[in-house]
């Protein structure tokens, strides 16, 4: 009889952007893989690649609510005592605490993936330390528990009873985000480009502070923002910020793109000022990919991918003139130094975070439960 595995997140959208290359290797190898998360628009994309889905209604990522995470576990309880898996792989906080405690009651195998520890990590509070102690309970149950940055390995390994293993990133499609999907065009502008939420702790007042200063002594760079302001998230960006920005004609904003290789083509840099707990920016993968150089923050996940003036340029967290000084250093420099820099990016990537390679660590880790 097949063996069954449940991959388990905060979003179907996570399950299907980060883990479908793992999900399907693992359905080619003859095990019944299911999808158990949050109903949104990916979920039907979920059901049409073979993977069972099962929505999840009472995962709530930003809530604080202790009656409805109880809710959340006993859900969770109800849902694999059906199903009866084999295995429960787990991504992102929730899941990791809840759906492994559940795993554990009722004798299931799992493992959690620790994709970034969030801004709760950001700055210590009661909440960290309530995080940290059910992290420390969920792992108890886990067979293994993955990290994607030395820093949480480091933060976080003392908690699993060496069960921890670091596997940086979830990977990267290389033939698809390549700088061969792009056309030759001339610009006359120096475009740098933002992907991600509209969080504070992404950066982006910050970005925006530097850029805007950069502009007043260089009127031929434009910033381009591809994402949203994340409602209810207490990070988020306001709208009324964002109106400001736009009615000062600071950025192009053109929300939130399912395909986004259209504007790395478009940039010449891409910028993550980040200081939130990532895992590996997935962001940053993709620009590199694509052959784009870029700028980042010398923080937790970021600091992995960026080697300081080979591939971009690393700057201070939280510090504008810093992000300042090396967006002028970078609209600076020559093209060709530029290009340079772009491709050492992409050769990093096939090296260390081709998806084959992130996809191949895990399934040697998954022979070692299943």
């Amino acid at each position: 009889m097949e063996k069954i595995i449940v991959f388990s997140s905060n979003t179907s959208f996570s399950l299907y952007n980060f883990r479908l290359p793992l999900m399907k290797t693992l359905k080619e190898k003859g095990f019944k893989v299911m999808a158990v998360a949050p109903e949104d628009e990916y979920s039907v994309k979920l059901a049409k690649e073979g993977f069972d889905f099962y929505p999840i209604k009472n995962l709530d990522r930003k809530g604080k609510d202790p009656i409805r995470d109880l809710k959340l576990l006993y859900e969770y309880l109800s849902l694999y005592k059906k199903l009866k898996p084999d295995l429960v792989i787990n991504f992102t906080i929730k899941p990791n605490i809840y759906s492994s405690i559940a795993s554990g009651i009722l004798g299931i195998s799992s493992i959690s993936v620790v994709t970034g520890l969030g801004y709760v990590f950001t700055s210590k509070t009661w909440l960290t330390n309530l995080v940290k102690l059910l992290y420390k309970i969920a792992f108890r149950v886990n067979k293994i528990v993955v990290f994607q940055n030395k820093d949480d390995f480091e933060e976080l390994k003392g908690l699993t009873d060496k069960k921890a293993h670091l596997i940086e990133s979830s990977g990267v499609d290389t033939g698809y985000f390549s700088p061969f999907f792009c056309e030759k065009n001339k610009k006359e502008k120096f475009i740098f480009l933002f992907v991600g939420r509209f969080l504070k702790d992404k950066g982006l007042l910050e970005f925006v502070k530097a850029f805007e200063r950069l502009k007043v002594e260089n009127p031929k760079v434009e910033l381009y923002l591809v994402g949203d302001v994340d409602e209810g998230n207490p990070q988020s960006i306001k709208g009324e910020e964002l109106k400001r920005w736009l009615d000062k004609g600071l950025a192009n904003w053109v929300g939130f793109q399912k395909d986004v290789r259209h504007f790395y083509c478009l940039a010449d840099c891409v910028v993550l000022p980040s200081y939130y707990r990532e895992g590996v920016p997935r962001v940053l993968l993709e620009a590199m990919a694509m052959g784009k150089p870029i700028i980042t923050t010398d923080s937790v996940g970021c600091r992995e991918v960026c080697v300081d003036g080979v591939n971009g340029f690393l700057v201070e967290p939280k510090n504008w003139e810093s992000l300042y000084e090396a967006m002028k250093r970078m609209v600076e420099l020559e093209e060709d130094k530029r290009k340079s820099m772009g491709m050492k990016g992409r050769q990093m990537v096939l090296e260390r975070y081709d998806v084959k390679i992130i996809v191949e660590k895990y399934l040697k880790l998954i022979e070692l439960v299943v």
